[in-house]
This record gives C-alpha cells, sequence and structure tokens, in this order.
C-alpha cells in the first residue's frame, strides 16, 4: 500500500508540473458557410487540420459547418468574443464592427484592385475594432463581386424593383432599395428554403458562392452587383493570447495562407462556375455600361449620408479609401 501511494504521489507531483501553456486544448472552430466543398470552408478546415499536426496535439482545433452549432451568422463574432467558439470564418461582422461596412458600400468598388486598395486602408481599423471586443483579425479573404441572382428573370438592375432580396448587410439593402426592391437579411443557412417558399426571390451572391449552393432555386443572373464580399478569420482574445509564441504566429500565418488560398481559388474559378451554371439552365445576362453608370450615380450620395451617423474613426476610415480608390 505505501508502495502504490508513494507512486501516486510521484504522478501526481510530475503532472501537477507541467506547465498549463502545455497542456492539451480543444478549441471549436466555426464558419457560416454550410458546404465543405467551397474554398472558404475547405481551406478553413485545412487550416484547422494543419495546426493541430503542428503543435504536435497541443491544440485539437474542429470547423463546424454553418447551422451546425445552433449560431447565427450575425451572431459569429460574439460568439467568439465570448468563447463559446475560439476561432470562426466570419462573412457577416458588420452589425459588430461598423468599420467594415467601408468595404461593402455599394459601387464604391467595381474591380478587385479598387477593392484591394481600400482593404489595405480598413484592414488597421478593423484589427482596432476587433480587439476591442476581445477578438484577434487574423485574415482575411475575398469572394468575387456579388451579381444579382433570381428565381425570376433578371435581365436589368428595372427588374429588382417590387421583389424581395436577400442581402448580406445594410450596405447591400441600400442598394436594392435605391432599385425599389426589399431587402431581406438572413443567414446562408436560411437561403434555400427562403428561396423556396418565395420568403426571398433573390439574392446577391457569387458564382462560386451561392450560385453554387443554390442553382436549384436560381433562375437567372445578371452581372452587376453592389460589393466584393470579404470574410474574417477571428480568433477568441484570451484563447490565442494563452498559446505559445511559437504558436501564435504558426496560427497567424496559417491563416494567412489559408485565406489566400480561398480568395485565389474564388476568382480563378468564377467564370468557369458562370459556365458550368450556364450549361445547366441557368439564364446569363451581362451588365449594359448605362446600369453600371447610373449604379454608381446613385449609390455615391449614399457612401456620406451612410457615414454621418456612424463613428469618427468609421468615417475617416471611408475618406482615406475614398481618397485611395481616387473615387
Amino acid at each position: 500500500m505505501r508502495k502504490c501511494l508513494a507512486a501516486a504521489a510521484l504522478f501526481c507531483g510530475l503532472t501537477m508540473g507541467i506547465p498549463a501553456a502545455l497542456a492539451a486544448q480543444s478549441w471549436t472552430g466555426y464558419t457560416y458557410l454550410a458546404s465543405d466543398s467551397l474554398p472558404g470552408s475547405k481551406n478553413l478546415i485545412a487550416l484547422a487540420k494543419e495546426f493541430t499536426e503542428k503543435t504536435n496535439g497541443a491544440v485539437n482545433l474542429e470547423i463546424n459547418l454553418a447551422g451546425s452549432l445552433g449560431i447565427k451568422a450575425a451572431d459569429i463574432t460574439q460568439s467568439v468574443s465570448s468563447g463559446v467558439v475560439q476561432l470562426a470564418a466570419d462573412g457577416f461582422f458588420l452589425g459588430s464592427i461598423e468599420e467594415g461596412g467601408v468595404l461593402r458600400l455599394p459601387m464604391l468598388f467595381t474591380t478587385r484592385e479598387e477593392f484591394d486598395k481600400g482593404l489595405k486602408v480598413v484592414t488597421p481599423y478593423l484589427d482596432k475594432a476587433f480587439a476591442e471586443k476581445g477578438v484577434v483579425l487574423l485574415a482575411q479573404y475575398l469572394y468575387p463581386l456579388q451579381v444579382s441572382w433570381g428565381t425570376y428573370d433578371i435581365k436589368s438592375l428595372a427588374d429588382l424593383k417590387g421583389h424581395k432580396l436577400r442581402v448580406s448587410s445594410p450596405e447591400q439593402g441600400a442598394f436594392v432599395s435605391a432599385f425599389g426592391g426589399a431587402p431581406v437579411t438572413i443567414g446562408g443557412a436560411e437561403v434555400p428554403t427562403a428561396l423556396q417558399t418565395g420568403v426571398v426571390e433573390g439574392v446577391f451572391t457569387a458564382s462560386v458562392g451561392g450560385g453554387v449552393l443554390w442553382k436549384d432555386q436560381l433562375k437567372s443572373t445578371y452581372r452587376l452587383g453592389p460589393n466584393f464580399f470579404n470574410s474574417a478569420i477571428i480568433v477568441n482574445k484570451d484563447a490565442f493570447e494563452a498559446l505559445s509564441p511559437e504558436h501564435q504566429k504558426l496560427l497567424r500565418d496559417l491563416a494567412v495562407k489559408y485565406a489566400n488560398q480561398a480568395t485565389e481559388e474564388n476568382m480563378a474559378n468564377e467564370e468557369a462556375k458562370t459556365k458550368e451554371l450556364a450549361d445547366g439552365g441557368i439564364k446569363v445576362y451581362q451588365a449594359t455600361a448605362d446600369d453600371a453608370a447610373q449604379a454608381v450615380h446613385l449609390m455615391k450620395p449614399f457612401w456620406s449620408e451612410w457615414a454621418s451617423s456612424k463613428s469618427q474613426r468609421t468615417q475617416a476610415a471611408l475618406r482615406e479609401t475614398i481618397a485611395a480608390v481616387g473615387r
């Protein structure tokens, strides 16, 4: 008995001497995407796998798809902030991080090059805003231009009038309203049912995103839209700071690596996926120069109107962005 007690005491002494930072941790990850075949979710899953492997299991990170944890798309930032999940991909953070709205302002960016200039300006503002909520912004990935899709024929912006369209932000909603449509905000997991039941009659998305996911409910796409769509890869600040400096750097590096991969896959696949969807029966209508010019003309005053109700920090971000893209 004395030998058993001595052995137990020795074991306890040894295990109690293991630093807390070295104890194995289980992290819950989450994405607003409902399919693991999309570049955004596929690369986030790859990030989690490589991070788990390269920490030798010190952190076991598992990614959960949209709808699996009962977290609404608009609540992801808060869920990371409160530690409900430790890491997430969040494309719907504008309700918590108003500075992000600058990057979604309708018709502010019409090319990838313009958006990249805006992203460079706004990212430091996002870093600070997320940090104030106990969240670390690791990286961002990008979707192609969000264009209009309908369960009916959309051949021009005039065809938005009188129809309910799903939007991913209030800023996108302003674009819909400007053309007489009714904006409806719902998460990605709810879209298929909403399209089937007529709760919404159209969406704004890219071919590589919702175009592929919701193709069975869609009949047409008009290739003009209000904005690009960026997704933030974020982590709970306390969980991140509990990592060793080496693991913090590893996580940042992997987030940038896989975010860049997701962006390039999205961009490279857009044209091919649009053709594939057209071959499958979706009508593709190209945008006219007149519609594009009208959209910019209508939305430009909205940028200042939007900023007038925001913080001075957000207003500064917008001013710098407009200057950077030459608007």
